[in-house]
């Protein structure tokens, strides 16, 4: 295999393959600035699903975004790497997602590039059993997501850590509705992200709604899908001061909500994960989850110092306390208030 060198760096062109989640996608979107630091004038592209692609097609370190759909089947993966390896070429292949899929794509393509410079983000299954099951400390805690995107780029010269800066873009704009909407509220905006993929890391609905109470003084622009209707609930506790957005926006939309707010509030989920590779003012409530822990300073976190905790990686499995959710039951609206407080009066 051989090595590209610092001393042309121009000639390098990098691969990056994360085709999803919208969370792990968002987290690994400081590479391409990171690759390009380190590699001035080089090229950067991203193979991605089709349906994820606009959270990367903005990116200004990214040449360009090769989408795939999930219905081309291995097959036409397999074509596509072909293709993408005929010709000059990529001088680095990365593969971000480490599975059955990009793990076939980067087969098929290192056997017509066997030279390319290739790494691989490890999932450390290994690991991962031994700290959930036992306790052990073979993963360091609390676990950035974001910078574990990073790490296994050490071979090449690549710092293990997201760069400082804004890291997510987008050029998405808001319905014609929505931008009325929101320039309706006068005062301090903020944006709140109730819902996640799993209900067990979701704070409850209750403290969504005296949090909002608590901060009378306050505007706020909630978030989520279009199943995330007990948001609508949480927006009642004060119509006159919060706008429900749930559904109504596109992935890549929600960027522009964050520009104009004055600070985010969000669960372990992938809004939280926008909001902070956008360095935007970010409170992350987390819970019972290990990697959902945001990487820059900008982004402050809430939790509750517990022996079971963590226990899931994502949400997923059964609470093992007797207070059910107890990680985030007892992470009070009054403490998160006075947080938010403290970082808006900062900000101002």
């Amino acid at each position: 295999m051989h090595n590209l060198t610092r001393s042309s760096p121009d000639a390098a062109r990098l691969l990056i393959i994360r085709f999803s989640s919208f969370g792990d996608i968002v987290q690994a979107v400081g590479v391409p600035t990171a690759f390009r630091k380190n590699y001035p004038g080089a090229e950067v592209d991203w193979l991605v699903r089709a349906d994820f692609s606009s959270l990367v097609e903005d990116h200004p370190e990214i040449r360009k975004v090769h989408s795939f759909s999930r219905d081309s089947g291995l097959v036409g993966l397999m074509r596509l790497a072909w293709q993408l390896a005929a010709g000059g070429g990529y001088t680095h292949l990365y593969d971000a997602h480490n599975n059955l899929r990009s793990n076939v794509f980067c087969l098929v393509y290192r056997l017509r590039r066997p030279l390319v410079n290739f790494a691989r983000r490890p999932k450390n299954r290994w690991r991962r059993w031994l700290f959930f099951r036992f306790r052990l400390p073979v993963l360091q805690m609390p676990f950035r997501g974001a910078n574990s995107f990073h790490e296994p780029l050490k071979p090449w010269g690549l710092a293990p850590a997201v760069p400082i800066g804004r890291q997510f873009y987008s050029n998405a704009d808001l319905p014609g509705e929505v931008e009325r909407e929101l320039q309706s509220l006068s005062g301090p905006i903020i944006a709140l992200a109730p819902s996640a993929a799993w209900q067990m890391k979701r704070w409850p609905i209750e403290n969504w709604k005296a949090l909002v109470q608590l901060l009378p003084e306050m505007r706020f622009v909630c978030l989520g899908g279009p199943e995330d209707r007990f948001i609508n609930d949480i927006s009642l506790v004060a119509p006159e001061r919060c706008l429900n957005l749930a559904g109504r926006l596109k992935l890549n939309q929600n960027a522009a909500i964050f520009a104009q707010a004055d600070l985010v509030i969000a669960n372990d989920t992938g809004l939280l994960h926008v909001a902070d590779q956008m360095e935007r003012p970010t409170i992350a409530l987390i819970g019972p989850t290990a990697f959902g822990y945001p990487s820059h300073p900008s982004s402050r976190e809430l939790e509750i110092d517990l022996s079971c905790k963590p226990c899931s990686k994502d949400g997923r499995g059964q609470c093992v306390n007797s207070v059910y959710q107890r990680c985030l039951v007892e992470l009070s609206p009054e403490r998160v208030a006075q947080t938010a407080r403290k970082l808006l009066a900062r900000n101002y």
